[in-house]
Order: C-alpha cells, then sequence, then structure tokens
C-alpha cells in the first residue's frame, strides 16, 4: 500500500477509563508507519496520556460524556443519564466536525464516541461491545438497537478481536450481524519482556469516577495487610487526591505505554479491572492476574465471570474484595495459557482502508 503523506486522518478515543485511549495507541503507530497526516482528540487523562504518548501530534480536547455508575445495574445508569448523554454526543459531533474542517480531514477513527461520525468524511468506529448483557431479552433489544442506531452511521467498525470460536470478547461482539463489522485482530500497545521481577503485585486502576476512586480506596485500606511485599499503584488519573506514604508501596499517576509494559512485565500480580482493553494486554504479556470488574458494568462483569469459570482468572467483586486472602487465590489461576499471534495491523487494516480511501 503506497504512503499516504498527503491524507489528514482524526483519531478519537473516548475516555471511560484509559482502556480506549491506550488500544488505540497501536492504530496511532499504525497510521504514523504509514505516512499519514496525525490529529488526535480526547479528554481528560485520556488527552494527557497522549499527549505522554505522541508529544509530536496535535491533541485537541473535545466534551466528555460524563457518565458516573451510581447503580449496579448498567441499564438504569444509562437510562437515567440518557439526555446528558445525547447532549454529549451532540456536542462531540460539532468539536469534531470544527477538527475535521480546519484539518481537512479525510478519515476519522472513532474509539467508543457514538458521536464521530461526519458527513462526507469516511468513518470508522473501534468497538467490541456490540451488545451488552444486561440479564433481560427485552432490555437487551433496546440496548442493542439503540447503539446499532450509531454505530451503523460508520462506514465500518473495527472490532478488535479475532473472528470464529477462538475468541476473546465472547457474544459482546459475536452476536452482532452486519455487513459494515471487520475482525481486527486484538488490539495491545504491549509486548512479551522476559523481565526480572522487580514487584509482588501491581495495582493498575482505571474506569469512570467514582469507581475508580473507591476501588483506589479499597486497595489503600488493605495495603497493610500484604505484609513486606513490594508492590506498585498506577493510579490512572492526574487529578487524584493527594495519597499517604506507604512503605512497600509505590504510587505514579500516569505511566507512558512502554513503562508501563516493563512495569506489568516484571510484576508477580497484577491487580486490576475485567476491562477488555485490560485483557487484551494480559492475553500478550501472559501475567497472572487478580480480576475486579467494575461495579455497574456488566460488560467486565460478564467476561470476568467467563474467564473465572474457565479456570484462567479468579474474578472477585469489588465489595467483597480481601487482598490478604485474594491474592494468595489469585496466584494458583495460570492466566492466558495461549495467545495466539495475530496477523498484524497492516494485514488486517491495509484492504479496509482501501475501501474507503480507494486512491491510496
Amino acid at each position: 500500500m503506497p504512503t499516504a503523506s498527503r491524507k489528514n486522518v482524526l483519531i478519537a478515543p473516548q475516555h471511560w477509563g484509559l482502556g480506549h485511549v491506550t488500544r488505540t495507541i497501536p492504530v496511532i503507530r499504525y497510521f504514523i508507519r504509514k505516512g499519514y497526516e496525525l490529529v488526535l482528540a480526547s479528554s481528560g487523562a485520556g488527552s494527557n496520556l497522549l499527549r505522554k504518548e505522541f508529544p509530536e501530534l496535535v491533541v485537541y480536547d473535545v466534551p466528555d460524556y460524563g457518565i458516573t455508575y451510581p447503580s449496579r445495574n448498567m441499564f438504569w445508569n444509562m437510562t437515567f443519564q440518557i439526555f446528558k448523554l445525547h447532549k454529549a454526543i451532540l456536542l462531540e459531533k460539532i468539536a469534531l466536525g470544527k477538527i475535521c474542517k480546519e484539518h481537512q480531514i479525510d478519515l476519522v477513527v472513532s474509539d467508543a464516541r457514538l458521536g464521530a461520525a461526519q458527513n462526507g468524511i469516511a468513518s470508522v468506529i473501534i468497538s467490541h461491545h456490540l451488545h451488552i448483557p444486561l440479564g433481560s431479552k427485552l432490555i437487551e433489544f433496546i440496548s442493542d438497537t439503540w447503539m446499532r442506531f450509531f454505530y451503523l452511521q460508520f462506514n465500518q467498525i473495527w472490532v478488535p478481536d479475532f473472528g470464529g470460536d477462538h475468541n476473546l470478547s465472547g457474544d459482546l461482539a459475536h452476536q452482532f450481524k452486519s455487513s459494515k463489522h471487520f475482525f481486527i485482530g486484538p488490539l495491545s500497545r504491549f509486548r512479551t519482556m522476559d523481565l526480572p521481577q522487580r514487584f509482588d503485585i501491581c495495582f493498575m486502576l482505571s474506569g469512570p469516577e467514582p469507581q475508580r476512586r473507591f476501588f483506589e480506596e479499597k486497595i489503600l485500606s488493605q495495603i497493610n495487610d500484604l505484609g513486606p511485599a513490594k508492590m506498585i499503584l498506577i493510579r490512572g488519573t492526574t487529578t487524584g487526591a493527594v495519597l499517604p506514604k506507604y512503605v512497600n508501596l509505590e504510587v505514579k499517576d500516569l505511566v507512558t505505554s512502554e513503562e508501563l509494559n516493563e512495569i506489568m512485565c516484571s510484576s508477580g500480580l497484577i491487580v486490576c479491572r475485567s476491562g477488555y482493553s485490560t485483557l487484551l494486554d494480559l492475553s500478550v504479556i501472559q501475567k497472572k492476574a487478580l480480576l475486579i470488574p467494575t461495579p455497574g458494568q456488566p460488560e467486565q462483569e460478564y467476561l470476568g465471570r467467563g474467564l473465572m469459570a474457565k479456570n484462567l482468572f479468579l474474578n472477585v467483586d469489588q465489595d467483597d474484595l480481601n487482598l490478604k486472602k485474594h491474592v494468595k487465590e489469585a496466584l494458583a489461576y495460570p492466566g492466558y495459557l495461549e495467545f495466539q499471534p495475530s496477523s498484524g495491523l497492516e494485514y488486517y487494516l491495509d484492504p479496509l482502508i482501501q475501501k474507503m480511501l480507494p486512491e491510496q
């Protein structure tokens, strides 16, 4: 595929936690390799991370959805905030439209930003949650129909997973039917690194507030129960409260992908959310983990339960977390036993982009 030095691409990941942002990093690197002119857009800590990763690129701040999870019921969380969500989608569409006009964008690549599709511009959305298990067929139908309305406004839907039975997302992505969605292999910014162990436990926080903060508070309230273990906490935010000092705990707000790759590969156990992007990373580095789904996010609960049923990871509800007990139990689970190597983004994306920008 020839270089595309005169083609302008806007990549705009959603900031519902950092997972959507981090998994776009290999996509950004792909477009850089191909010679495209890139502009990035996100919000909050997502924008900060992109600036840290790609200081040479312009990063715009655009409206965040600001969705919170006060209830454990995802349907009610979204129902009570539906007008707020639609307002955010509209503001997002307007903000990204201005960026497209200013930079003469030829292709928009969104990760979970439902309002990113622009009239007259080729557009893609990256997503794996094409179906959300909510426990009721009627509610699932309403939710799936609502999401489908937005997804089908894009030219293509890129699903970060393998097609077929050997996959990572299960029903979340494999029940969806359309001619627009394509499996592009797992997206991870990480690589396997054979490093000596520096940390016994790596706590990796992510996700929307206030649940990120609740998870942090839960961990810190039990940190002294873990004895002399050497630990590190990646907070996943730059706006958290000042923390007290702990003897055996190193604390970092945000780290680059390369630094986090090294930290995770040199840790004996990862304590983290069961978000899909995190699971993609774990499948690459093949480390053991204790999974704590974000309360109120059925997708994470579904993934965590499924992996525990396969005897790959220990999955524990946040309210029930007992670090002294569960860290020991989690070490008995093997993690991902095998990771099927991806064929690489060039293999998947070159022909898909050729369809949208055929002059390339």
